[in-house]
């Protein structure tokens, strides 16, 4: 008995659950830093944004993905589960952008088709003051 409950503590650990303290996967590498007015240039691919650490400045941000996947991508901003704007969802070998306003702070920039935001299609954007 002592052996099964002792597998199920690892099981559990190993995917991540059990404990009920969830938290978002936090993007990792070096910030790339983009001037007021300038737009934000992100590559997408299968399950990844580069760079995924970007810094803004500005109240309205430009949002450009380009596309180098095989599959339809986009990039959303989101803060606290609401979608405040960023690019359509859109086939590979193309870049779209979007435009969104927003106060300086931290958003995470997720693709919403399907399961990337899950296998890794995340990153983060801060926002300064001009």
């Amino acid at each position: 008995m002592r052996s099964r409950a002792c597998l199920h503590l690892v099981v559990a650990a190993a995917l991540g659950v059990g404990c009920g303290n969830e938290q978002e996967e936090q993007p990792k590498g070096p910030v790339k830093s983009f001037a007021a007015g300038q737009p934000v240039r992100v590559v997408g691919k299968e399950y990844f944004f580069t760079p995924a650490r970007v810094r803004a400045s500005g109240d309205s941000i430009r949002i450009e993905l380009d596309n180098e996947g095989t599959l339809a991508h986009n990039l959303k901003v989101v803060q606290g589960g609401r979608e405040l704007g960023g690019t359509p969802t859109f086939p590979p070998e193309g870049t779209r952008g979007g435009s969104v306003k927003l106060a300086p702070g931290r958003y995470r920039m997720i693709c919403t088709v399907a399961n990337h935001e899950q296998l890794g299609m995340v990153g983060e954007l801060e926002v300064t003051a001009p």
